[in-house]
């Protein structure tokens, strides 16, 4: 329930009243014409016994809320120490998994996984893993915005172990951090310059010699397992003239982050000169609306200080895939800066809490502080706005804000609703916010009560467990209150069958030849993915989720392959390059069913991946001259085009044992009359040979023949599997049709 307005006097003005019950006077801002405070605190509260109905308000005679700055992060979901040791404990477990799976060293699995998850969140943008260490210089990954707004690289330090004894201090963060810095140095004075073009330190050295002199913000972070003990976050430091940021992520920021997501670490907005508002008249208990002027060059330094983090996950996908960059609102900040709020249409944000400065008479209640602040509609104008800073004054942009102050309880519900209804310029469609939501959950629900076959791997009949959302294998496991119980619970759900939405698209992606798009990033995947699903009239039912588990053992199967090659850098591109090609290879005539129920690739489907990887290989780690680096050059149709024409004979021990081609399905259908087809279900009805589902298959053929079309291909090497079995059996179709009495095919 809304509790209402604090005042910096200890009251809480109007607590027992809705705000869509209170009565104002007519006023620019109705809710506040009725009192003057020192400081204003819009919030939503929950009543306390001990502190009356707003326990957020200050005693009397205390400092007002709005005198007192912020914390530079607001802890609010802080994980319990026993919370910690479960989750250190999973962690462990997880990066066991993951380097199961991908046939890799715990370290690299450790840094995929917390890269992937900050990416999720907004914290960095196309992150990738490249680990070098040499004397002095140690590297794990990086992430480049695709602004070029900013340049993050990472370090990592893993260990296995989940005790509280394991901690780092600040001379071993300092150690890591100065390694960090000695790579980037060495790599802009061409010390660590290298020739080999399909190494991935290349990649990334030239990355770091690329953007490091332009971006906006250079930042450095370390990611642990082990818990921090320092108190204060590291100072930035001086780089080549450059400011660079230095953040750490130990156990319990990154278990505070996964608990919470992005609000472990809300955004708090800061208007030291307050932004004039209007307020509505009147609300539901769940919100209220505030109208705002807010200054671009504002805008641009919240942009610049929290990236893609500001941005609602929706809008953020949106922008990193179709551009961030508005050509008409560049010409307009550039010509008409003054114009802007004329001919822009604004954005929409959200918000926890807002703090207002004093109010003076005859003028309207400013805003001074916004907490948990995301912008939900009019991220490419925030955008825009901060890229044009670079080059144009913005002193004179004004832009118009609706900010939706939501009660807390409501966030997870009322805020991806209000970016999926608000229109934007580039008109943002339902796909783009990702409306197709229940293929997702159609997908779980089949997946959780579906049985696979016993395995190479597991004996035994398992499932494999698609998580929806973050977290959901952590919380069914943990919902196990019983080590016993847990233990059943893997053996059912094994860790090493379990896949995530992007993991998922990457599949599904890799099947329908764009290897491209999957390099471009698994949020980019995923958004483009939701887009090409939201034109496709899938039906997901048992089949479509066993061949989507085939393609995943296709997928999972052939990384194994590529990792024991060797090959030195680019592994993930290598493979969904490789699995694409021998899709366009085969036709898509990969017995998917076949790879369900035996659970792995038959072996001469392996070692036809194994020695298309080679050749794939070759292919994306030779760019053009001139061309960006290998891992740019992955992200082009150009690649995707040598790849498919690369030329390569099908073994014929593949050849023999994909499925029928769709002419041959053709083929198939004509080989035989429809009356044929008919008198062999009847055939099979009388004679009791086939049952009901096997006459329906028959069936369906007889019919689609009858009105001039082709079967579908399952459809028809059914019914084609039938018909040999009942010549064999002693049907004989009617060529032409028998005269005369009795039943066709010898059938008495």
């Amino acid at each position: 329930m809304v509790h209402g307005w604090a005042d910096g006097t200890g009251r809480s003005i109007g607590s027992d009243v809705p705000l869509h019950r209170r009565r104002s006077p007519p006023g620019i801002f109705p809710m506040l014409e009725t009192f003057r405070t020192r400081s204003t605190t819009l919030r939503w509260d929950r009543p306390s016994p001990r502190s009356g109905p707003c326990p957020r308000s200050a005693p009397a005679g205390a400092r007002p809320p709005a005198a007192r700055p912020p914390r530079r992060h607001r802890r609010r979901y802080a994980v319990r120490e026993s919370d910690l040791d479960t989750y250190a404990y999973n962690l462990l477990d997880e990066v066991r998994t993951v380097a199961d799976v991908n046939d890799c060293d715990p370290q690299e699995a450790f840094a995929g996984l917390v890269l992937e998850q900050l990416a999720g969140d907004g914290l960095t943008e196309d992150p990738t893993v490249v680990r070098f260490r040499d004397h002095g210089i140690e590297v794990s990954g990086y992430g480049v915005s695709s602004d070029d707004r900013s340049l993050d690289l990472f370090v990592t330090s893993y260990s296995p172990r989940a005790d509280d004894a394991h901690k780092i201090n600040r001379a071993e963060i300092e150690t890591m951090f100065r390694r960090l810095e000695n790579f980037v140095a060495r790599s802009l004075s061409g010390a660590l310059a290298r020739k080999d073009p399909s190494s991935e330190v290349t990649g990334l050295i030239q990355t770091v010699v690329d953007r490091f002199p332009r971006v906006d913000r250079v930042r450095f972070a370390l990611i642990t397992n082990a818990r921090n003990v320092m108190r204060e976050p590291p100072p930035p430091l001086q780089l080549e003239g450059r400011t660079v940021s230095r953040e750490v992520w130990d156990l319990r920021r990154l278990a505070n982050w996964t608990v919470s997501g992005s609000r472990a670490e809300p955004i708090v907005a800061e208007f030291s000169t307050g932004l004039p508002c209007l307020g509505t008249p009147s609300t539901t208990e769940d919100y209220s609306v505030l109208l705002a002027i807010v200054p671009g060059t504002d805008l641009a330094d919240l942009y610049a200080r929290h990236g893609a983090r500001l941005l609602e996950l929706n809008v953020r996908s949106f922008l990193q895939v179709r551009g961030a960059v508005n050509a008409g609102m560049q010409r307009t900040l550039r010509d008409h800066p003054e114009r802007f709020l004329a001919y822009n249409n604004g954005i929409a944000a959200t918000a926890s809490a807002v703090d207002f400065d004093e109010e003076t008479p005859g003028r309207p209640p400013r805003i001074r502080r916004i907490h948990d602040l995301q912008i939900v509609n009019g991220g490419q104008t925030t955008a825009s706005i901060h890229h044009a800073r670079r080059t144009t004054d913005v002193s004179a942009v004004l832009v118009q804000m609706k900010l939706t102050v939501v009660s807390p309880d409501q966030l997870d519900e009322i805020v991806p609703r209000i970016s999926a209804y608000s229109n934007t310029q580039n008109r943002v469609t339902a796909s783009d916010l990702k409306a197709n939501v229940g293929f997702h959950v159609d997908v779980e629900r089949i997946m959780r009560t579906l049985w696979a076959p016993p395995g190479p791997v597991h004996d035994n009949d398992t499932h494999w467990f698609y998580e929806r959302a973050r977290g959901q294998y952590a919380n069914a496991l943990a919902a196990e209150v019983t080590r016993s119980r847990q233990k059943v619970f893997k053996a059912i759900n094994p860790p090493d069958q379990k896949f995530t939405k992007s993991e998922l698209a990457k599949y599904e992606a890799s099947w329908t030849m764009h290897p491209q798009q999957v390099c471009l990033g698994a949020e980019k995947n995923f958004t483009l993915f939701s887009a090409w699903l939201d034109r496709q009239n899938l039906t997901v039912d048992k089949d479509y989720c066993r061949r989507l588990v085939a393609k995943a053992i296709l997928f999972r199967r052939t990384d194994k392959l590529v990792a024991r090659q060797n090959f030195g850098g680019y592994k993930a591109n290598i493979v969904t390059y490789t699995v694409a090609k021998i899709v366009h290879a085969t036709g898509a005539r990969i017995d998917l069913d076949r790879i369900w129920r035996e659970q792995n690739l038959p072996p001469a489907l392996t070692d036809a991946v194994t020695e298309l990887a080679v050749l794939v290989q070759k292919i994306i780690t030779s760019p053009p001259e001139g061309s960006t680096h290998v891992g740019e050059w992955t992200k082009k149709d150009a690649c995707w085009d040598a790849v498919r024409d690369l030329d390569w004979t099908l073994p014929p021990a593949l050849d023999a044992e994909l499925l029928p081609s769709e002419t041959d399905t053709a083929d198939d259908a004509h080989r035989f009359r429809t009356g044929d087809w008919q008198n062999l279900e009847t055939w099979g009805t009388v004679t009791g040979t086939f049952d009901h589902q096997q006459r329906a298959a028959v069936r369906d053929v007889a019919h689609a023949l009858a009105h001039g079309n082709i079967p579908a291909g399952k459809q028809m090497r059914v019914a084609a599997e039938l018909m040999d079995l009942a010549r064999d059996r002693g049907f004989r179709p009617a060529w032409p049709e028998t005269p005369g009495g009795g039943l066709p095919g010898g059938a008495r």
